[in-house]
């Protein structure tokens, strides 16, 4: 039997709807979900659940605690909601659907139901997403640290750079945090399929990918060795800048960025500075020839021609007295073996910057997120874009009728 109840007969009142149960009295265990008779006592539970034209709508329901012979004193199992929730399924996937474009407070006064209510029901829906999901097997990830907050706080995060998903979040950028994710978001079937991992020179992440994936090869992001160079070109400009004296301070005075661009993308009247610039400064001008001769390393297709060109590059570097690149060479050649392996393996180096601007973009709007769990699936959708089309909508807004726990 159905009843319906009305607080009022405003155009939003809420309409309450008591629901019985009908047919044979066996209700279902929450443990096993085994059906039994045995009923120990009732207690009216109520579910927000999707409204009715404008009018927001209230489930009533006796629900009982059963005898179940295997799991003992347990509560009924409700078909149209979960345990211990206060929201039917289909108002659940409504929320977390809208929390995904909009922030969670917004969603909460939309459906009419409190902001935590509305933060577990999100909770609850990305979580069933992502154990419903499959699991891939991933040829080639991505470890990178992203920097949080405004204390050194950084976090690990690991990637699928082929798909471009996120799949794991650790803090600190240490050892033991990417050791972490490669154990535990991985399996021992997709820990063996992986090929190559994609990082940055940071010793801590060498270690733990070679100690957890010793079949793997390690392949250093393109951005990071540049990173390298840049840093280099800043401090011969450093130096030149307080060695040279006026005349130096004349030219390259607040020319620190523009000196950091490549040649290809500066045009008109910066091109012209930079030419007077190195006029002025023929060390300088070395310092920035051969930044820009690093981005041919990776345009070589064999090992071989990589190692080649480093070696003519070192060469170049005798007898210029320019300590700072001599020391950046350094650190090429001992890290030749992970510059050379992107011959074999030609990961999407853009892919873990990407990834680490949409990570920003989730943390702004979340405005200070403490909860690592929900920011990791947060992350996840956001990365792995499961709504394309409507199609993909209707698979998570599929509808769900009244049950009546017959």
């Amino acid at each position: 039997m159905v009843a319906t109840e009305s607080d009022g007969d405003a155009v939003n009142s809420r309409l309450t709807i008591r629901i019985e149960h009908r047919g044979v009295r066996r209700y279902g265990c929450s443990g096993c979900g085994r059906r039994t008779s045995r009923v120990r006592s009732a207690r009216d539970r109520t579910w927000d659940d999707m409204p009715w034209a404008s009018h927001p709508v209230t489930l009533v329901y006796a629900q009982r605690r059963v005898r179940c012979r295997h799991c003992g004193i347990r509560t009924e199992q409700i078909a149209f909601a979960d345990p211990k929730a206060r929201v039917t399924r289909r108002l659940r996937q409504q929320i977390g659907v809208d929390c995904q474009s909009m922030p969670t407070s917004h969603a909460a006064v939309r459906h009419g139901v409190s902001w935590g209510k509305a933060r577990r029901a999100e909770h609850a829906f990305l979580r069933d997403w992502d154990d419903e999901r499959p699991r891939r097997r991933p040829r080639y990830l991505g470890a990178d640290e992203i920097h949080r907050g405004k204390a050194q706080k950084f976090y690990t995060v690991l990637s699928d750079l082929v798909h471009g998903e996120v799949i794991g979040l650790a803090k600190d950028r240490t050892e033991a945090s990417l050791a972490g994710l490669l154990t535990t978001c991985l399996d021992p079937r997709q820990r063996a399929a992986v090929d190559a991992v994609c990082t940055d020179m940071h010793r801590p992440y060498v270690n733990a990918v070679a100690h957890q994936l010793p079949t793997a090869e390690i392949v250093f992001d393109k951005f990071h060795v540049l990173q390298h160079a840049s840093a280099a070109l800043d401090d011969v400009r450093r130096q030149e800048f307080f060695r040279a004296g006026a005349v130096m301070r004349a030219y390259g005075r607040g020319k620190r960025w523009l000196l950091l661009r490549r040649w290809k993308t500066v045009r008109g009247s910066k091109r012209r500075e930079l030419e007077q610039l190195f006029a002025m400064n023929r060390r300088l001008f070395k310092a920035y020839v051969l930044r820009e001769q690093l981005d041919r390393l990776w345009t070589y297709t064999t090992r071989w021609g990589v190692a080649r060109f480093l070696l003519g590059w070192l060469n170049a570097l005798r007898w210029q007295r320019l300590p700072e690149m001599e020391k950046l060479g350094d650190t090429l050649a001992n890290h030749l073996d992970g510059i050379a392996a992107y011959c074999d393996h030609p990961v999407r180096f853009g892919v873990v910057e990407s990834l680490n601007t949409t990570i920003k973009a989730v943390l702004r709007r979340a405005r200070g997120m403490r909860d690592d769990a929900m920011l990791l699936l947060k992350l996840k959708w956001a990365t792995a874009h499961p709504i394309r089309s409507a199609r993909d909508l209707a698979r998570f807004l599929s509808s769900q009728g009244l049950y009546s726990n017959q």
